[in-house]
């Protein structure tokens, strides 16, 4: 009898536990998220901050043809092509006044807090995208990533930050430690090439144990599949463009630690509310990515915050050292458990020559950037390796990016070393990897002297359906009629004033945000999607075919509506 009453006490705690979490996990993606907390954990990328960072002090204008909420990766590129398109021979226009609001220090937001990678999802999703949208749409959303990489590059080369943003090619490796979870990728990867016949030459599988050497990792690894991949230093590319943009066009005005507190409308404009007072504005672009349900109550539980894990280590002494071929030239995802979704990602910072010392920041200021020193950039950890689903769904909903959570910074600390072990070796330290500090303002932002340089986390969003969400905000999202007869003071070439958004990027962003702020510009301005993009040289002549916003992205009335975030939690296996 005592057994039977301990099965039945064990069954109700489980069920009980079962259905707690569910209400809290669904309690938590209801909420408000608020604004972004005024004191985050030290990214690594934003060292040394920006000086852009103290344009908080700066006068707040009273009226402006398009308010950017968000200084990140999307909202740049949003502000990138509106002034630069506007102000080009080719149209002759009244220079835009734009107006870019961050609550926070510059790109402090997921873009300044992410892994690096441009390296998009191709095979692991094209099967499950092409089930849900149809062959065609799977193809036009794989390009559209696939397009990113040599999109950023360009940029990057016509800011005149190549070397500062460390925007590169590399080879990137997805390594699978469980035999199943590989030959499912290997399947997968089959269906895609199919599918994108031009990607076939561009992957290579490997699954003997001299790769596996060749490439110093751990006995456990199965099966590693190569591809053509990218890095960059996200920070640096942003806060880049933008000093740039600040320069260029006296109507343009950042505003640091300048919050969105509301949104309203009056009989002429938009109304902008910050705690300095507010601006009256045209058009309202949303870019803050997690945060949007703040200002957009409609976007909770469609665009879902979740807090996810980085670090910064430096190399073990037995990996290859600086010089020999390919630091800062390989990128590795692991996957290390039955989950598919459960992955670790890992990029390397170059390693300079020693004729190069510290370099001088793009706006000119005489800040210095210190040299890289093949620092590993490490993230992930989600959910401990695929081993402990609680640890994913703890940080599901949570908005507030001042602490790490312990287990899973714990988890990142020592899975670097088995996944590259023995090769990994004795532990660097500062001593023998002078990087523990940078100077900043006079003072000095000290690191960690061990294995871990430093580690932080940030916030990104998920969205309920997996797509970005761009285009102009329906009113059923937004509960906000549009003005009835906006101000027109300049002729500012842009179609009937409203609020816009470029949100929800699932923690892609580097494989999404940049096209779609290229995008919603153009919508924006009035052209066509095509147009739009034929326009946009990066995106000229791709031999991977159209990349056009695909279709999917574009937020509807209709996809809003039908757009379940546990239903996707269901289709991804979290």
């Amino acid at each position: 009898m005592g057994t039977v009453v301990s099965r039945v006490q064990l069954i109700y705690q489980t069920f009980k536990s079962i259905s707690d979490s569910f209400y809290a996990l669904s309690d938590r993606i209801s909420r408000d998220p608020g604004l972004p907390v005024p004191n985050p954990s030290r990214s690594y990328w934003c060292f040394p901050p920006s000086p852009l960072d103290s344009l908080g002090d700066r006068a707040l204008p009273e009226y402006a043809d398009v308010v950017i909420i968000g200084s990140g990766i999307a909202g740049t590129a949003v502000a990138r092509t509106l002034l630069d398109r506007h102000a080009s021979p080719e149209t002759k226009g009244t220079a835009l006044r734009v107006v870019m609001l961050e609550a926070r220090d510059v790109c402090s937001g997921a873009t300044g807090r992410n892994g690096g990678h441009v390296s998009p999802n191709t095979y692991q999703d094209y099967s499950l995208l092409e089930r849900k949208y149809g062959t065609s749409a799977a193809q036009a959303i794989i390009r559209f990533r696939l397009a990113h990489l040599p999109a950023l590059l360009e940029v990057a080369e016509e800011e005149g930050l190549l070397e500062d943003s460390q925007a590169r090619t590399v080879e990137q490796f997805d390594v699978y430690l469980q035999d199943p979870v590989f030959r499912e990728a290997r399947e997968a990867l089959r269906v895609y090439v199919d599918a994108l016949p031009e990607q076939r030459e561009k992957h290579t599988t490997q699954e003997d144990e001299a790769a596996f050497k060749d490439l110093q990792l751990s006995e456990y690894v199965t099966g590693c599949i190569s591809q053509p991949g990218g890095a960059l230093h996200p920070y640096r590319l942003v806060t880049g463009i933008l000093s740039r943009l600040v320069s260029a066009y006296p109507s343009f005005h950042l505003l640091t630690h300048m919050p969105c507190t509301a949104i309203s409308t009056d009989a002429n404009s938009y109304v902008v509310s910050t705690p300095k007072g507010t601006i009256r504005a045209t058009h309202v672009v949303h870019a803050a990515n997690a945060w949007t349900g703040h200002l957009l109550p409609g976007m909770r539980r469609k665009i879902v915050p979740v807090r996810v894990h980085m670090s910064a280590q430096r190399p073990g002494r037995g990996l290859l050292p600086p010089g020999q071929g390919w630091a800062g030239n390989r990128a590795f995802v692991f996957y290390p458990g039955s989950a598919p979704h459960a992955f670790d990602y890992l990029t390397q910072q170059p390693v300079p020559s020693s004729a190069i010392d510290d370099r001088t920041v793009a706006d000119g200021s005489g800040a210095a950037y210190p040299a890289p020193a093949g620092e590993l950039m490490f993230g992930g950890g989600a959910s401990l390796g695929g081993h402990a689903e609680g640890a994913l769904l703890e940080n599901i909903g949570i908005v507030d990016d001042t602490q790490n959570d312990f287990v899973v910074a714990a988890y990142l600390g020592g899975a670097l070393e088995r996944y590259f072990a023995p090769g990994w070796g004795a532990d660097a330290s500062a001593d023998t990897n002078d990087i523990e500090k940078t100077k900043t303002d006079g003072e000095e932002a000290r690191w960690g002297e061990g294995r871990m340089t430093a580690a932080w986390c940030g916030i990104m969003g998920l969205s309920a359906d997996g797509q970005p969400w761009v285009g102009r905000v329906p009113y059923a999202v937004s509960q906000r009629s549009e003005p009835t007869s906006l101000i027109t003071e300049t002729q500012t070439q842009t179609v009937q004033g409203g609020e816009w958004i470029a949100a929800g990027f699932t923690g892609e962003g580097m494989t999404h945000a940049w096209l779609c702020g290229v995008a919603l510009a153009g919508m924006i301005r009035g052209e066509s999607s095509s147009s739009a993009h034929s326009r946009e040289k990066e995106l000229r002549e791709m031999r991977d075919g159209d990349a056009a916003l695909p279709s999917q992205f574009v937020i509807t009335e209709r996809r809003w509506d039908e757009a379940d975030f546990e239903n996707f939690l269901a289709e991804v296996g979290a």
